[in-house]
C-alpha cells in the first residue's frame, strides 16, 4: 500500500511540476523594515517648501511633504523638519525644511 501510495504522489509531482507563486497574503500585523546606508542616495541641497496651514487637516504634513517632492524634484526629502509660523497679518503656514536626495540608480 506504502509502495503505491507513493508511486501516486510521485506521479502528481511529476505531472504538475514547479511552479511560481501567483498569490501569497502576507499577514497584516508583520511590519516591513527597510534600511539604507549614505551610499544609496545622491544628497542635494537644503531645501525648504511652504504652504497655507488648516489645523483641521490632519494630512497636511503629508500633503505638504508630496509638494517638496515634486517642487524640488527629488526622491526623498532626508532629516525633514516640520514647523508651523505663526503670521501676525494672514494666515499661519507650515513649512518642511531638509535635504533632498535622490536614489542612486544601479548601473
Amino acid at each position: 500500500m506504502f509502495i503505491y501510495s507513493f508511486g501516486v504522489v510521485a506521479a502528481v509531482v511529476m505531472l504538475t511540476g514547479c511552479s511560481t507563486v501567483v498569490a501569497a497574503k502576507v499577514d497584516k500585523n508583520v511590519d516591513y523594515i527597510v534600511q539604507f546606508n549614505g551610499g544609496d542616495f545622491d544628497v542635494g541641497s537644503m531645501v525648504t517648501t511652504e504652504m497655507p496651514y488648516e489645523p483641521n487637516n490632519k494630512n497636511m504634513m503629508n500633503l505638504l511633504l508630496n509638494k517638496a517632492l515634486i517642487e524640488h524634484k527629488c526622491d526623498v526629502i532626508l532629516l525633514p523638519r516640520y514647523e508651523v509660523v505663526s503670521k501676525t497679518f494672514g494666515k499661519d503656514i507650515i513649512r518642511i525644511t531638509g535635504r533632498a536626495a535622490n536614489f542612486k540608480t544601479k548601473r
